[in-house]
């Protein structure tokens, strides 16, 4: 995964019921994340509805999306 990647929610877990299926690009990336993980930034292509608003934007493992 890199910066400009388009990418799709695909993770199965509690942010999946509004996030699964969207489509983003990558803002950023960090390979090793204070966590050991890796994780990204996207810029969501459509505002996500999320609880009482829409996300635009969103960090997240990067394990959560597929390319």
């Amino acid at each position: 995964m890199k910066v400009g990647d388009v990418v799709m929610y695909t993770a199965e877990d509690s942010y999946s019921k509004w996030f699964y299926g969207q489509i983003a690009v990558v803002e950023s990336y960090t390979e090793f994340g204070s966590d050991g993980f890796a994780h990204c930034r996207v810029k969501w292509m459509h505002p996500v509805p999320y609880f009482d608003r829409h996300a635009t934007i969103s960090d997240f493992r990067a394990d959560r999306f597929t390319s």
